[in-house]
């Protein structure tokens, strides 16, 4: 299990990062949610911002555990300028989205969506972030994170 949830950057905002479904992908037990944490946390790093993984997992749905924690995050501190979405968790982003407040939407400088594909970027684009949108690489769904991690170059910040 990857233990990497967060990675402090001075006063950087944060980037809140969605889990996938619980379950077994790629030949691991993903109990808490399928992510590659390390990769997650480091691409916000290197992209300005705090990596904060939500700890639950990204089962789907405008009323899911995830969608209603994102929210509370959202709602209860002003640090949160980022969203990033791993297969559930990026179906779930569309949620999230659909549910804030125009004050709130306009605190989000970026969303990251991973692995969503039956969601087109359309879905994410109403916003004046900047959205990136992958589907699963060549190397497979699991790998997400870690080729949008490898198109940054290590000294990317900002």
């Amino acid at each position: 299990m990857e233990s990497q949830a967060t990675s402090k950057v001075g006063d950087n905002p944060t980037m809140l990062i969605l889990r996938g479904i619980a379950g077994h992908f790629a030949g691991k037990d993903w109990p808490r949610g399928a992510l590659d944490e390390t990769s997650a946390v480091e691409y916000a790093h290197r992209r300005g911002y705090v990596g904060e993984v939500l700890d639950v997992d990204g089962a789907t749905g405008p009323k899911s555990r995830q969608v209603r924690m994102c929210l509370t995050a959202i709602r209860d501190r002003d640090d949160i300028a980022a969203l990033y979405g791993f297969s559930g968790g990026g179906y779930n982003i569309r949620h999230v989205l659909a549910a804030l407040s125009a004050v709130e939407r306009r605190r989000i400088k970026l969303v990251v969506v991973l692995g969503a594909p039956k969601n087109p970027p359309a879905l994410y684009s109403n916003g004046s972030w900047e959205l990136i949108y992958r589907r699963d690489p060549p190397a497979g769904h699991m790998a997400g994170p870690k080729v949008l991690l490898a198109e940054l170059a290590p000294s990317a910040i900002g």
